[in-house]
């Protein structure tokens, strides 16, 4: 398995199926300043507020979401992001997070837990056998 072509044949076909698999994955989400601000305008609260209900900081960085604090971040109880039109940098670049293609096991352990890599991977398994 070639992972550097399986991720990018993989990334090419990937529709993200909306089933908030991501937004609970092991890892933390830091935000920026600028991130703040948005989100906390979005949902219609001051930022000091915001932070005081939905962040902590950590070495001098916010975080919304980690494996203990938060650990649904932002969805609700249909698995939609309550602020996905300004959701962090982080969020919006999976599954091209450098963790997921470390290596042939990592890729497949998040093609198990996400249906849109999952897709993805089966449309390969009959267009595109080699590659998987």
């Amino acid at each position: 398995m070639n992972t550097s072509r399986l991720k990018q044949a993989l990334l090419d076909r990937f529709e993200c199926q909306q089933s908030g698999h991501c937004c609970r994955a092991e890892g933390f989400v830091y935000v920026t300043p600028t991130e703040l601000t948005q989100m906390a305008s979005y949902l219609k609260m001051d930022l000091h507020s915001f932070k005081q209900k939905y962040t902590k900081t950590i070495n001098g960085h916010h975080l919304i979401a980690d494996r203990t604090f938060r650990t649904s971040c932002f969805l609700d109880d249909c698995n939609r992001c309550q602020i996905y039109p300004v959701r962090p940098n982080h969020c919006r670049t999976y599954p091209q997070w450098p963790e997921i293609w470390r290596n042939k096991d990592t890729i497949l352990h998040e093609i198990a837990l996400c249906p849109g890599l999952k897709k993805a991977f089966e449309g390969l398994q009959e267009d595109a056998p080699d590659l998987c």
